[in-house]
């Protein structure tokens, strides 16, 4: 996107000159010849540097400079000065200037000081945003795991570093959806450019449409002055869409339409704005349930999932657990100051057990919780874990095994959900092979959508 000056001097000359010469140097460049067309110009078009003469005849220049920062304190402002004019140049770098230069200047040192400009705006605001939008999760801390379930994640994600494409990441609650997401963000060619996350849930949709596009002055009751929305904001970094499946279906059609050309237009706006962003998008909802329920679009998912990642719930990474907790443990005492302890066998014995509903959030949780009351140091005992964990059944001894499965024709350790995952291969791979490959007369075989048949081989890989 062109970065865009506003040249603010009454002379002719100057005005022409300079809009033409930064024109040949790539520059969106627009033109007032006094401070009050030029306050105009900058809540208008909101520019990205202002050329500003210090001598106006309608405002001084000083109180223009304090005015335009006002309407938005990160514009950049270079003076332009008359000879003998040094200590008002100053005072102007005091009040929030760049820089100033003389006149007559020389063109060439001129466009040299506009680029320093741009790049120190561009350094402040990717400082800005990288501070405000840290890594929620744990700071410059990787995704961890050794099972082969996130072993598969991680390799997507070096894939999806060095590819700028959509992706979709799907998950239950807790699983680390958005540490997947700033994962590939950091690890990819935007890492050093803005990371911004929004919720579509937690949001309304009225306020949504605003907050990802933008609107301008006057759009609606209150808006006083335009504003820039995130996916402006992002230009050339990376925009995540946490819950996904939540967004307005009107929404959806403006977001679709982003994602063809990567343009879009303000609320209340006219003109297209065409940004640079990469969008990153999670969900644990059933898209295609939801897609058939006419919830959501189905161009809008087909745009989304070009590239889906599947985190896998805790409960199926079970290599994992004892991992985390150990990686949680010494982080939370090293933060809260605690004397590191060591967890009991009997206690590790409970993490394995435990069903994790809430995943990694829910295990990240316990142990800070366990780490604060842990005053002590020393060994965390079974005692002092939650309530929900010293109610877990007992594994039966192998006499009580035998007796149990006599007695209700069951295995004591039968789990449902992996009876239900056994079946739901076996007929996928049936009805694949008796469909030839073909996923759409497989779907009627199995009577299910294609979009269920399509979900289904993603969550078990595509091995059939």
């Amino acid at each position: 996107m062109k970065k865009k000056i506003l040249v603010i001097d009454d002379e002719e000359s100057i005005r022409l000159s300079l809009k033409e010469g930064l024109q040949d140097l790539g520059y969106e460049v627009y033109t007032a010849v006094d401070g009050h067309q030029g306050l105009t110009e900058v809540r208008e078009m909101e520019p990205n540097l202002v050329l500003l003469d210090i001598r106006l005849p309608r405002g001084n220049g000083m109180e223009i400079l304090q005015q335009i920062k006002g309407i938005d304190r990160d514009i950049a402002v270079i003076m332009i000065t008359a000879y003998g004019e040094t200590k008002e140049a100053v005072k102007a770098i005091k009040n929030g200037a760049f820089d100033y230069v003389e006149k007559p200047f020389d063109f060439n040192d001129l466009s040299l000081t506009i680029k320093k400009a741009l790049e120190a705006q561009e350094m402040k605001r990717e400082l800005c945003y990288l501070r405000s939008q840290q890594k929620k999760f744990m700071k410059d801390k990787n995704i961890i795991g050794n099972s082969p379930a996130m072993k598969e994640v991680m390799h997507k994600i070096d894939i999806l570093a060095e590819n700028d494409v959509t992706v979709l990441i799907r998950g239950e609650t807790g699983v680390g959806k958005e540490l997947v997401a700033r994962e590939i963000h950091s690890r990819s060619r935007r890492a050093g450019k803005p990371f911004l996350d929004i919720n579509c849930g937690a949001i309304p949709g009225d306020l949504l449409e605003s907050e990802l596009f933008g609107f301008e002055k006057s759009a609606f009751t209150g808006a006083v002055t335009g504003k820039k929305g995130l996916l402006e904001i992002a230009d050339g970094g990376t925009v995540f869409l946490d819950e996904i499946g939540e967004l307005p279906v009107d929404i959806q059609v403006k977001l679709l339409r982003f994602l063809e050309d990567r343009r879009f237009k303000r609320i209340g706006g006219l003109k297209d704005v065409k940004v640079d962003v990469r969008i990153l998008a999670a969900t644990n909802k059933n898209l295609e349930k939801a897609i058939e329920e006419n919830k959501f679009r189905e161009d809008l998912f087909y745009r989304l999932n070009v590239v889906p990642v599947y985190v896998p719930p805790l409960r199926e990474r079970g290599e994992d657990i004892k991992l985390l907790a150990e990686f949680f443990l010494a982080y939370f005492s090293e933060t809260l100051g605690k004397e590191k302890g060591t967890f009991s066998q009997e206690v590790l014995k409970a993490f394995m057990k435990y069903n994790w509903p809430g995943n990694v959030r829910e295990l990240r949780n316990v142990i800070e919780r366990l780490v604060i009351f842990n005053t002590g140091g020393g060994e965390i005992t079974i005692e002092q874990l939650p309530a929900e964990f010293l109610s877990l059944p007992e594994k039966p001894a192998a006499n009580e095994k035998r007796q149990s499965e006599r007695d209700t024709g069951l295995p004591v350790n039968l789990s449902l959900e992996r009876e239900i995952e056994r079946l739901e291969k076996q007929y996928i791979k049936r009805a694949l092979i008796e469909a030839r490959g073909n996923k759409t007369k497989a779907a009627e075989i199995l009577g299910i959508s294609r979009f269920a048949l399509l979900r289904r081989l993603e969550k078990y890989g595509n091995r059939f």
